[in-house]
């Protein structure tokens, strides 16, 4: 009696807003803050995750079965890394990263608690600007050079997440992806001397990079009725 009626009471308890955005049209929602990987920049190994806050957007629109999104990040900061040696080279510099993605998600369950997942493809673009300080065995910089490089290419994304729905016009939700980015790199490195060497060299690179944590919050706007 006691499991009966406490059954009864979870599942309404799930269904109190299960349609809560039945009446929706379209989407916007805002990425307050997101922990990601940004592609391999030189040498750079292991690669880092960084934080970042306000940094991109999404449009979205429903069908009642799946909802159909646009999103778009973008990014500009500093950064310094060290490769994982004993004779390492020291960079940083500044990184500039944008993608623009179109996709879907899909619902998982129609309560005001909605775990979904998604599928996203896009176009990613990455520029590293700055130092490269390499270091001798005896820890001491032996050259200064100026590095950049650039990547740009395709962007496969699978995501899951969970959406939240308080109320029937606005919900909070909290996703993680993992990225696949196949992109041509290009390179250039000139040293800091009196000889001025520049090297550069271009290939294809394939990458997994891996967002644990986007969170963010959507309105949802226009109606059915």
């Amino acid at each position: 009696m006691k499991q009966g009626l406490l059954s009864t009471c979870l599942f309404l308890f799930l269904s109190l807003h299960a349609f809560s955005q039945a009446n929706s049209i379209y989407s916007l929602g805002l990425s307050a803050f997101s922990i990601l990987q940004l592609p391999r920049i030189a040498d750079q190994n292991p690669l880092k995750y960084i934080h970042t806050s306000i940094n991109g957007g999404i449009f979205k629109i429903d069908d009642r079965q799946i909802n159909y999104r646009l999103s778009g990040r973008f990014l500009n900061q500093s950064i310094d890394f060290q490769n994982d040696c004993n004779n390492c080279n020291i960079d940083q510099g500044k990184v500039t990263d944008y993608e623009v993605k179109l996709g879907f998600e899909k619902s998982i369950s129609y309560s005001w608690i909605q775990p979904y997942f998604a599928f996203d493809i896009g176009y990613r673009y990455n520029r590293f600007q700055g130092i490269q300080n390499t270091v001798n065995l005896q820890r001491v910089t032996a050259s200064v050079s100026q590095l950049e490089t650039t990547k740009s290419g395709l962007v496969l994304v699978p995501s899951l997440g969970i959406r939240i729905t308080p109320i029937e016009m606005l919900s909070l939700f909290a996703e993680g992806s993992l990225e696949f980015y196949y992109s041509s790199l290009h390179t250039r490195l000139i040293t800091q001397n009196s000889s001025a060497l520049m090297t550069e060299n271009s290939e294809a690179k394939k990458e997994f990079l891996f967002s644990p944590l986007t969170v963010g919050i959507q309105i949802h706007l226009g109606s059915r009725n």
